[in-house]
């Protein structure tokens, strides 16, 4: 009866985990496999794909303007991921302060989260509008210069920075406050009684202890804007010369694969990306040894 009994658990543990690992295979490992496939053809999703080999391979590392993307991805990645990190940290430590309107300002930070990237983008579109956007009407109020955002790449490399993080801060934030409450208040009281100020509490309590949730972050912050692709499409569809320095190695995947109909090309891409993207992860686990500290 004991043999009976574990076979039927068994059985139900299997059922159970059935959908998450079927989920797992049909749409992330074998469209993965797939995508390695097509990248060594050359397929046009018109005629059967015709294997090339290392051909694109080849072609990726000799074409000027995927250096072009990958130099604006890690540049995005670069000037980003830090600043979210440090924005988060400074929103969540000041709403984990006791304070009635916690819940209102929690909710407003987090709101742009929730917002879909393409409405975000529109909108900032139109506050950055050079004509009638309301930063030039403020500008010109203080009788200061006017620029055109849209006609500068470094001018609209930081209109994208200032959207993404306007986007994104909050929900970075809603994680490390997680952490923050889960603080013990000893360790504070530790603090005061060997003299310290807020800014001891904060740098040699407060940023210790909230690592796990610091490290969590960065990884999510990286794959995310290792793959921004939204930001771009929308602020370059009707802007060539936006389109063309923003461009990311996401935005080209999506171009040479169903615009340009390359998708052996694209996938070649898409392939370089994701080992990039791993290989930045595996750096990172390897790097969390020396700076996360787990309670």
């Amino acid at each position: 009866m004991f043999k009976n009994t574990k076979k039927i658990n068994w059985l139900w543990a299997f059922l159970f985990i059935a959908p998450t690992t079927l989920g797992l295979y049909i749409f992330f490992l074998y469209p993965m496999v797939h995508s390695v496939f097509i990248s060594l053809t050359k397929w046009n999703h018109l005629s059967p794909p015709e294997f090339i080999g290392l051909a694109n391979y080849i072609r990726l590392f000799q074409d000027p303007e995927i250096a072009g993307e990958f130099f604006n991805t890690l540049f995005f990645v670069a000037a980003m991921v830090p600043a979210v990190i440090l924005i988060s940290l400074l929103l969540a430590n000041t709403l984990n302060k006791k304070s009635p309107f916690n819940g209102f300002f929690r909710t407003v930070f987090f709101l742009p989260y929730v917002l879909l990237p393409v409405v975000s983008a529109q909108v900032w579109m139109i506050i950055f509008n050079s004509r009638y956007g309301i930063i030039n009407a403020l500008l010109k109020m203080l009788n200061l210069p006017q620029p055109v955002w849209l006609a500068n790449e470094w001018l609209v490399r930081s209109i994208v920075i200032v959207v993404g993080l306007w986007a994104s801060v909050g929900y970075y934030a809603i994680i490390i406050l997680a952490g923050l409450q889960n603080i013990p208040r000893q360790y504070y009281e530790a603090c005061e009684l060997d003299g310290g100020n807020s800014w001891h509490k904060f740098i040699h309590v407060t940023v210790p202890l909230v690592t796990p949730q610091l490290f969590y972050a960065a990884i999510i912050a990286v794959i995310s804007i290792f793959k921004m692709f939204d930001y771009i499409f929308v602020f370059g569809k009707s802007n060539s010369f936006v389109r063309e320095n923003l461009r990311t190695m996401a935005f080209g995947i999506y171009e040479r694969g169903f615009t340009f109909l390359e998708m052996g090309y694209a996938s070649a891409e898409a392939v370089v990306l994701c080992v990039i993207v791993l290989a930045v992860t595996v750096v990172q686990h390897i790097g969390q040894k020396k700076w996360v500290h787990y309670t």
